[in-house]
């Protein structure tokens, strides 16, 4: 058995403070991909979620580890196992909450280690659709959903911001390269991530050289004050801001990038200032 197989099998057996035992794969599932596909659709066996749920940690505990397998799996096989666990849910109302609640802060929001959005939409369908719960809790899964359809990696991205001039102007007007698009709120987080590319020296020669743009967005109100402190951000950036992106854009962590090509396709979306400077860094 080679050493990730057997890492798997490990992985299986139950960990301190979780709810069960994970399911083992059979010797005659002989690679990664089918015993973690074996884990994946046997993981609940052993457990009714129908009934309360005693305890919540250890259930986030469990869900996590059950997260961890969908990134060796087969594509359908994780979408199977997440539609059986989510229709089993159904039948308790809290336990479907919380079932939510633990996938959005496994699988979208910002303590997600494992972001994916097929996955984490049969979810949000499933609470967003269940009229047994709180009109607010649907909403909310409602607006993510929304959210996530409007800016999906393959659809086209345009929307309008408000520039340092304080007039209109929409994304479309950047054309012929690359786009990054960078999304920054109050926060030290975004005003260390904004100095982290402005100093990088893989983006600057890509924007230096006429091969990749860069729009650098706030997502709060226009006015003079910060615009007058914006204007200092980057010479070779574009500056703006928009009290609504945030709002309308699937942003779930700030600073947030976005990677379109040339035809302001979405290539790469919600990536960290790290993972941005990754994926320009080998093009340079």
């Amino acid at each position: 058995m080679s050493v990730v197989a057997v890492a798997q099998d490990q992985l299986a057996e139950q960990q301190p403070g979780t709810l069960f035992a994970y399911p083992m794969a059979p010797d005659t599932c002989s690679t990664l991909e089918s015993r973690c596909n074996y884990i994946i659709t046997h993981f609940w066996d052993n457990y009714d979620i129908s009934k309360p749920i005693s305890d919540d940690a250890a259930f986030e505990r469990t869900f996590r580890d059950f997260v961890d397998f969908f990134r060796y799996g087969h594509r359908n096989v994780v979408q199977g196992a997440v539609r059986d666990l989510v229709n089993k849910a159904q039948s308790n109302t809290a336990n479907l909450q919380k079932l939510g609640e633990v996938a959005e802060r496994a699988l979208y929001g910002t303590e997600a280690e494992y972001w994916s959005d097929e996955v984490y939409v049969a979810f949000a369908k499933s609470l967003a659709s269940c009229k047994q719960l709180p009109r607010d809790v649907r909403d909310h899964y409602a607006d993510q959903l929304a959210r996530i359809n409007t800016v999906q990696v393959g659809s086209v991205l345009d929307f309008e911001y408000v520039g340092l001039d304080g007039l209109k102007h929409r994304l479309s007007e950047k054309s012929d390269t690359a786009l990054v698009v960078l999304f920054l709120d109050d926060s030290t987080d975004s005003m260390i991530g904004r100095l982290r590319l402005s100093t990088d020296v893989a983006l600057n020669g890509l924007l230096n050289g006429g091969n990749m743009q860069l729009v650098c967005l706030s997502v709060n109100k226009y006015s003079a004050d910060w615009a007058s402190t914006a204007a200092g951000y980057a010479d070779n950036w574009t500056i703006g801001c928009g009290e609504n992106l945030a709002r309308d854009l699937d942003l779930r962590a700030f600073p947030c990038c976005y990677l379109l090509d040339d035809q302001h396709t979405i290539l790469s979306k919600s990536m960290s200032v790290e993972s941005l400077m990754q994926a320009v860094n080998p093009v340079f």
